[in-house]
């Protein structure tokens, strides 16, 4: 989505705010609705010039100066047609000069340095009273300005909460690969085993029986925290909707957890560790799978979506020309990305390994396409595109070929 198709309506219009200001101006019979405008465009015209003026970085022409304040000293209510052209002609100047500020963004900035530079906020000191004026929601405030500051807020919000959540989620998706990755190497470890266990009988040295069932015992131990680590990382995952188990396979989990017994070796009880652990693993598995084709994916897409948003508004804070956005669009533009960060999850991961870590081509690819969702949809109608062109070139081949049989007929 660009800048232009992110920014609020109001900033791109082309007239004068239509804002209510303070004016000295006669009102009754003469206010009409003609006059109104032009006293508003004049009221605009003077903030504007007072910021061009006002910025180092902007060179305002003398004739500029002198045309703006030949305005300001007009009357609304005498404006004749060429007092009303030099108007309209000083104000499209004006707005060239200061772009991207525009006149809601300059006022914006005025009454956040008016906020900054009052005196000490007026709440009675309680906790509830700060936290209202820090989200712009006191009533002393502009209602532009806190606007403003609410906006500001939710977007900070939002990044934390998806950074936050986001590293929960690869963090827990680490943990699990890991321990899946460990319990294999495990179970390639006792099926090894088993060549050595073979070879033990009657005649074998009690010191050569004594290693091979020290080594089972430890790998058999080993084993089983590997498996006792899957069922505390899963744990907590039961209570989700989609994670839920069945209340047979809920009933052969808790049976494996209050069976297994530490001090038994591992042939007594390699039979029903193995069991237990590979229910466990299926279950860990599956909800690895989730979390790293879907979840994690999901949250980089929010993660790239609001990154955007975020830089978008620091530059536009920086350029005085921040707005606050039409309502819903910023919850708009977040879905978009997260939409096509788990597309990419999807597509991207459809045949991974069973315990591979987190695929870097997905982590950008998911990023990015929150980031520039336009690129995205670009792609999307660029190959919807190719695909009309093929059917229509079928089409057009299967005429032409109906037309080739039916010619040796005539």
């Amino acid at each position: 989505m660009s800048e232009k198709e992110t920014g609020d309506p109001m900033q791109e219009q082309s007239g004068p705010s239509l804002l209510p200001e303070a004016t000295n101006e006669p009102t009754g019979e003469m206010a009409s609705e003609d006059i109104e405008k032009i006293r508003r465009a004049r009221d605009t015209v003077g903030r504007m010039l007072r910021y061009a003026v006002a910025n180092p970085t902007i060179t305002v022409p003398d004739e500029l100066i002198a045309n703006g304040v030949d305005i300001l000293r007009m009357k609304s209510d005498t404006c004749q047609h060429s007092d009303e052209v030099k108007l309209w002609q000083t104000y499209s100047q004006l707005a060239k000069l200061i772009h991207p500020a525009s006149d809601i963004s300059i006022q914006i900035v005025d009454g956040i340095k008016d906020t900054v530079m009052a005196p000490q906020a007026k709440h009675d000191g309680s906790a509830g009273s700060k936290l209202l004026y820090w989200f712009g929601l006191n009533s002393g405030m502009n209602k532009l300005v806190s606007r403003c500051y609410k906006d500001l807020t939710q977007i900070t919000l939002y990044l934390l909460v998806f950074v936050s959540l986001y590293v929960v989620v690869q963090c827990y998706s680490v943990l699990v690969a890991d321990t899946l990755a460990s319990s294999s190497r495990l179970i390639v470890g006792i099926e090894s085993q088993q060549s050595a266990e073979r070879l033990v009988n009657d005649k074998t040295p009690a010191e050569q029986k004594a290693q091979v069932e020290s080594a089972s015992y430890m790998l058999g131990t080993q084993l089983n925290a590997a498996s006792q680590a899957l069922v505390d990382l899963t744990k907590p995952l039961k209570n989700i909707p989609f994670f839920r188990l069945s209340d047979s396979t809920v009933d052969a989990l808790n049976g494996c957890a209050q069976n297994k017994d530490f001090h038994i070796t591992i042939k007594e009880s390699r039979n029903f560790l193995f069991g237990c652990l590979a229910l466990e693993r299926e279950y860990a598995l599956s909800a690895h799978t989730v979390m790293s084709r879907y979840v994690l994916p999901l949250l980089l897409g929010f993660i790239g979506a609001t990154a955007y948003v975020t830089r978008h508004t620091l530059y536009r804070l920086s350029s005085n020309s921040y707005v606050p956005s039409p309502r819903g669009m910023l919850t708009m533009r977040l879905c978009l990305g997260g939409l096509l960060g788990s597309i990419s999850g999807i597509f991207i991961t459809s045949d991974a390994k069973e315990a591979e870590g987190f695929n870097i081509s997905l982590t950008l690819t998911a990023l990015v396409m929150g980031y520039s969702v336009e690129v995205a949809f670009s792609l999307f109608d660029s190959a919807i595109e190719r695909i009309k062109a093929w059917t229509r070139g079928l089409r057009q081949s299967e005429a032409q070929g109906a037309e080739a049989v039916e010619s040796p007929k005539q």
